[in-house]
């Protein structure tokens, strides 16, 4: 495979040093809403970490995947990760929407709160980031 990682390491590597973020934002989003539901704090709270949960799964890929997924610049790693995190918040509403509909759940109270969702994953992943920008250059 000239020199390049075989698909099942690249997916280990991803699953360790990638993934364990937004699969423990899923698991404090589950336990929090058990113990004190999910509204007014869990819920929140869970929307803006999975919105840098998100950010950090897409940036570390970009770093891990290197040869697989090309070389992007810094910039460019940072620009794709904030815009799939985006993503990422936009179709979670899309299927808490479907849940709703379909489901009987009742994730939905309102339209300001779908947005404030987004605006919680958004700023989340966009905070994130910067702070990794950051801490990139007081490493140097």
């Amino acid at each position: 495979m000239d020199g390049m990682e075989a698909p099942a390491g690249i997916v280990k590597r991803l699953l360790l040093g990638a993934a364990w973020a937004p699969i423990g934002v899923l698991v404090a989003h589950s336990v929090g809403a058990h113990y004190f539901g999910h509204e007014p704090v869990v819920d929140p709270i869970m929307h803006f970490a999975g919105g840098a949960a998100a950010a950090f799964f897409v940036r570390r890929s970009c770093d891990l995947g290197r040869g697989w997924l090309g070389s992007p610049t810094p910039f460019a790693a940072d620009l794709l990760s904030f815009g799939l995190a985006c993503t990422i918040a936009l179709f979670w509403e899309f299927g808490e929407q479907l849940s709703d509909l379909y489901l009987g759940t009742r994730a939905h109270t309102s339209v300001g709160g779908t947005l404030g969702d987004l605006r919680l994953g958004v700023l989340g992943a966009g905070l994130y980031l910067l702070l990794a920008r950051l801490g990139a250059r007081l490493r140097r």
